[in-house]
C-alpha cells in the first residue's frame, strides 16, 4: 500500500499526491531527503546518535516585519542561534523535549551537526532535508536510516517547493507544544550557552 505523505501541523497544502518520502544522493558526502512528518522526529533522534562528539544545535527563527525593514534585500531574513560543544546525551535530550515542536512548526528552520567533523543535519523550510556526511561510513549508516524511515532512493527529489504554485498555495504557520513555540528555545536555552549568531536569508 503506498504511503500517505503528511505535512507537518504547521505545513498545509492542499494536494500532496506529488510527493512521497525520499532521497537522493548528490555526491560528495551530501544527501538532500523528504520524509513523511509523522516518521521525521524518529529518523532525526537516530540521525543525531550518529554525529561524534561535540556536536550542535542551531536554530533559525524568521525576522519580523521590523527587523525585515532594517535588513533589507528582499528575500526574509532569520535570527541564527546556536548551542555548540553538546554531548550526545544533551542532543538527545533536546530531540525528546522539543523535535515534535520543531517539526511540526511551518516556519523555523534548525538543525544539529559535528563541531569538528563538520557532518550536519539541516531541517530547511518546509522540512526538506539537507545532510552533510563527512566520510563514507556516516553516508551509509545515514542512508540506511533514511530508508528504515520509508525514504525511498531517487535521482530527481520531489520537494513541496516543487509541487507549490499559485494554484496549489502553501500555509505555514507557528505551532506551540505545552504553550513553548520555537520563539522561546533562545531564552530558555540561553543558561545552557545558546546565542545569537548573526541574520541569514
Amino acid at each position: 500500500m503506498a504511503e500517505t505523505f503528511q505535512l507537518p501541523e504547521g505545513i498545509a497544502i492542499d494536494d500532496v499526491s506529488g510527493l512521497k518520502s525520499a532521497y537522493t544522493d548528490n555526491g560528495d558526502g551530501n544527501i538532500s531527503a523528504v520524509v513523511s512528518a509523522e516518521k521525521l522526529c524518529g529518523l532525526i533522534a537516530e540521525l543525531t546518535a550518529l554525529l561524534p562528539e561535540p556536536a550542535f544545535f542551531f536554530i533559525e527563527l524568521p525576522c519580523d516585519a521590523e527587523e525585515e525593514k532594517k535588513l533589507g534585500g528582499g528575500k526574509p531574513h532569520y535570527k541564527l542561534y546556536y548551542l555548540d560543544n553538546c554531548t550526545k546525551n544533551v542532543i538527545s535530550a533536546l530531540v525528546s523535549e522539543y523535535g515534535d515542536m520543531l517539526v511540526n512548526d511551518g516556519l523555523v528552520r534548525f538543525g544539529f551537526g559535528g563541531n569538528e567533523s563538520g557532518d550536519e543535519i539541516y531541517i530547511q523550510t518546509y522540512k526538506v532535508m539537507s545532510i552533510y556526511c563527512s566520510k563514507d561510513g556516516l553516508c551509509r549508516k545515514t542512508k540506511a536510516l533514511l530508508e528504515k524511515y520509508g525514504a525511498v532512493p531517487e535521482s530527481e527529489l520531489v520537494t513541496p517547493w516543487d509541487v507549490i504554485s499559485p494554484e496549489n498555495p502553501a500555509v505555514c504557520a507557528v505551532t506551540e507544544e505545552d504553550g513553548i513555540t520555537a520563539a522561546d528555545l533562545p531564552e530558555m536555552l540561553k543558561k545552557a550557552g545558546m546565542y545569537f549568531a548573526d541574520n541569514v536569508e
